[in-house]
């Protein structure tokens, strides 16, 4: 009679049996087949056990060509450019937005050796006979605009307490001009100090510019408004103040303080240095002197320049223009200097000798 498989489980040599056939099993695995095992804890009774297995990550093949070189080398990338410091202004002369008109060099006059200082000196030869040659090309417009410091010693790019333009025209006849001078301040001092015009008018002449009427006005006080006519026919001037009305002899050749820097444009300085010039108070007669040439630094650039001056009769006091070598000597740089070296000057910014669309005619 066959017996059951169960009642062979009750004896212990076919228990023996199955456990070494699962042992054998699992070591086949574990070095054979190449699978880790974590064993648990068995029991007392070998009731049950319990494998972990943990299959090893597959190798993954592809039937994919392998990838072939370019068969040329990579381009290399440019580095990347630091940003660079501004290029320095250069040494050399710096031109305005305009084409200067070259005219004759002129030969430097020192000063008289006994003083700087002291008060004008006589001609020898008087102004309305001296010989002069005027210069035929002569801007017929020419705008300048200037910052105006305090400070004789501030940098070219410091902050400027005002700016300033002085306008020149030789109007559509050809025969008459007008010139035009306003400074007015800036930031807080313009709540203060009022604006500065100046203005001069007259004709032309064989000698240059011949002014029939100049006004002088500091803001809108009587006192500081001076008005100057002179009638050339009858040789007369008359000076206008709030003190009334003066009538002098008009000197042939009188400038006001506004045409006689503009003058430099017809007769370069140095061939006359002594100019009857009347500033709408009195008519004076102001000599000035060669200070040398120098090269003066500006936004724009370097200009070269000439540089006059005068001092006053009790020598507190300093007037100093610097002429335009490049552009028929027209003031760039104008500068007075006052008792307790209160100082007051206009550096050109730029020059303009095209008229604008506007006052064309």
């Amino acid at each position: 009679m066959r017996r059951h498989w169960k009642s062979y489980w009750h004896e212990p040599s076919f228990r023996r049996l199955i456990l070494a056939v699962v042992l054998s099993f699992l070591i086949h695995l574990v070095f054979i087949g190449k699978v880790s095992i974590d064993l648990p804890v068995w029991d007392t009774n070998m009731q049950a056990i319990e494998a972990h297995l943990v299959l090893p990550t597959p190798k993954i093949t592809t039937s994919a060509a392998p990838v072939k070189p370019l068969g040329r080398p990579l381009p290399k990338l440019k580095p990347v450019i630091q940003p660079q410091p501004p290029i320095p202004v250069s040494e050399t002369m710096h031109t305005f937005p305009l084409q200067p008109v070259p005219i004759e060099e002129i030969v430097p006059m020192p000063p008289p050796e006994e003083s700087v200082t002291g008060a004008a000196v006589e001609s020898e030869t008087p102004i309305e006979d001296a010989e002069v040659m005027i210069n035929q090309d002569a801007y017929q417009y020419i705008e300048t605009a200037f910052d105006v410091r305090t400070d004789s010693l501030a940098k070219v790019d410091s902050r400027p307490e005002g700016h300033a333009k002085i306008t020149y025209q030789l109007l559509q006849n050809g025969e008459q001009y007008k010139l035009e001078s306003l400074i007015q301040p800036i930031g807080l001092a313009s709540l203060v100090v009022p604006d500065l015009l100046q203005t001069s008018e007259g004709f032309m002449s064989e000698t240059g510019l011949q002014p029939t009427q100049y006004l002088y006005q500091f803001g809108n006080k009587k006192d500081k408004t001076y008005r100057a006519s002179m009638d050339w026919e009858s040789a007369k001037l008359q000076l206008n103040t709030s003190k009334g009305v003066k009538e002098l002899p008009l000197v042939p050749g009188t400038q006001d303080l506004l045409s006689f820097m503009y003058q430099f444009m017809f007769i370069p300085p140095l061939q006359n240095m002594q100019l009857n010039i009347t500033n709408g108070k009195k008519l004076d007669v102001y000599q000035y002197y060669f200070g040398g040439e120098e090269t003066i630094d500006t936004r724009n650039g370097k200009l070269r320049t000439v540089r006059i001056y005068r001092d006053n009769d009790d020598g507190d006091e300093r007037s100093e223009l610097w002429l335009a070598v490049d552009y028929q000597y027209v003031p760039v740089k104008i500068r007075k200097t006052e008792a307790e070296n209160k100082v007051y000057e206009l550096l050109a910014t730029s020059i303009k000798t095209e008229l604008p669309p506007e006052s064309l005619p």
